[in-house]
């Protein structure tokens, strides 16, 4: 049995690679679309890897380690802020939404877009968190009004990135040390999309952080050696990850991703399953409160009953059906959203989404789908070095003229410097995530708790295929993704040097 757990744990590792050795290419491709100019990146990228993996001289030390990157994280807040201010934008999409939908409840105590949460069930509990905040803004400021709940919003959402940033650093100072965490810390607190999407409190930023208390959680579990931690531990993770799945299912993704590294670790089997069973159980139990709580808020505060559901929601095949539309190469389109409309209840929308689907599919035939994946869908969701942030930031700023609007927006006068920095961050990480396979390939036998980070990336590029694909939908994931590159750095140094 532990030889075929093996198998299937290296089976994992290879797919991790095919899955991010072409996406590696999806990304170069982007980058040099962009601008061939470009190449000067990769002479000097591949010069500073080659000293940084054979240089055997620490440049921090221990004892600076900490101080620095308090320094850093104090300094990371503050920045937060102050960009998102600067780049502050008029409510628009679905964070717009949800904003100007809490306020409106809030203030005057009526809600006129019932059928979009009906329709959008997913953002029913995050309009419930919004109008939970913003009761409690009106009760400590009474004469609070949109622009305060906006403005507030900002700060919260900033805290949950800051917040984020922080969990890198403690799930790096769990793998590998101190003075490695430091470097994991300053290397999220130097990511530009994490600052772009900071103003937007949606699900997000609070999934972004979700994400790494599940990531974190899973890594204690995983090197606990006593039974009864790992038990309570968990516990904890089942609420964490039922909150999850009701914010953002994507982050949710990181959970199943535990529970198949659980699963694979060379444990006594008995063990395994009461520890995979009692987490269950919780997350079942979580999703089932939270469910029942929200509906019934909704229809006791907001008017949403089960009648205006089935006539509005959304089956999850329309978003499956968006995702093999060639217009719009998979993404969002309006077309579509459009044609679901048109039916009268939940059950014809799903019955006449799986029609479309087999007819795209049918259409498509084999080659032409797989064409389809790896030179429409992928570089739509994964060529982007600023997840679509620089999109979301140029629509209605506040402050138009402002020169750091001008770099961040993606039609600004100077945006060209902003994705010279994003694009040079996205390639060192793209390497990293690709090298952290390739060296597990390589390492028989070995008990790593970031195969929990490979199966769920693994996890998040197989969804983006079969999912309406959108740049945004990876930005929670970015936490991930910094870690998995810094294992692959840090793994081939180890391994070269022998240093640590």
């Amino acid at each position: 049995m532990e030889n075929a757990m093996h198998h299937v744990e290296k089976l994992c590792n290879i797919l991790y690679v095919l899955l991010f050795g072409i996406l590696l290419i999806v990304v170069m491709g982007s980058m040099f679309t962009w601008s061939f100019r470009m190449a000067w990146i990769l002479p000097i990228f591949v010069a500073l890897f080659i000293i940084y993996v054979t240089k055997k001289k620490r440049i921090l030390k221990e004892e600076w380690c900490s101080v620095l990157w308090y320094i850093v994280y104090g300094a990371c807040l503050v920045f937060l802020i102050a960009f998102s201010f600067l780049c502050e934008v008029a409510p628009s999409w679905d964070w717009g939404q949800v904003l100007e939908s809490a306020s409106e409840y809030v203030l005057n105590g009526t809600l006129d877009a019932k059928e979009y949460y009906a329709r959008y069930t997913n953002n029913q509990l995050c309009l419930i968190c919004m109008v939970t905040l913003f009761q409690w803004i009106r009760f400590v400021l009474p004469d609070a009004n949109f622009v305060d709940f906006q403005e507030i919003s900002i700060v919260i959402s900033c805290i949950f990135v800051w917040l984020s940033i922080g969990m890198i650093y403690l799930i790096a100072k769990k793998v590998w040390g101190r003075r490695r965490a430091c470097i994991a810390g300053m290397l999220a607190a130097g990511c530009l999309p994490l600052y772009m999407y900071a103003q937007f409190l949606y699900t997000d930023t609070p999934g972004m952080l979700l994400l790494t208390i599940q990531l974190y959680l899973g890594i204690c579990i995983y090197k606990s050696h006593r039974f009864y931690r790992k038990l309570w531990l968990g516990i904890v993770l089942g609420i964490v990850a039922g909150i999850t799945y009701h914010i953002k299912v994507i982050p949710f993704i990181v959970f199943l991703a535990i529970v198949i590294a659980l699963f694979l670790q060379k444990e006594r089997w008995y063990q395994k399953c009461i520890l995979l069973l009692m987490m269950c159980l919780t997350l079942g139990g979580v999703i089932q409160c939270i469910g029942v709580y929200s509906d019934q808020y909704a229809e006791d505060c907001f008017g949403i009953t089960d009648a205006i559901k089935d006539e509005w929601e959304y089956p999850l095949t329309h978003w499956i059906m968006m995702g093999l539309n060639e217009k719009s190469d998979g993404g969002y389109m309006q077309e579509d959203v459009a044609y679901t409309a048109t039916f009268e209840t939940r059950k014809e929308r799903t019955e006449e989404n799986v029609r479309v689907i087999l007819a795209r599919l049918r259409c498509f035939g084999a080659a032409d789908y797989i064409q389809f994946i790896f030179f429409d869908k992928m570089p739509r969701t994964w060529g982007d070095s600023c997840f679509a942030g620089d999109d979301y930031l140029f629509r209605m700023p506040y402050l138009p003229e402002c020169p750091l609007v001008q770099i961040m927006k993606w039609n600004g006068t100077s945006h060209s410097y902003c994705l010279i920095y994003t694009w040079t961050y996205y390639v060192i990480l793209f390497f990293g995530i690709v090298l952290s396979g390739l060296l597990a390939l390589g390492h028989r036998g070995r008990q790593d708790p970031m195969m929990i980070g490979r199966i769920a990336m693994i996890g998040i590029a197989l969804f983006q295929i079969l999912w309406e694909c959108n740049s945004r939908y990876v930005i929670t994931f970015l936490p991930m993704m910094i870690l998995m590159a810094l294992d692959g750095y840090f793994t081939c140094k180890q391994r070269l040097t022998q240093a640590d």
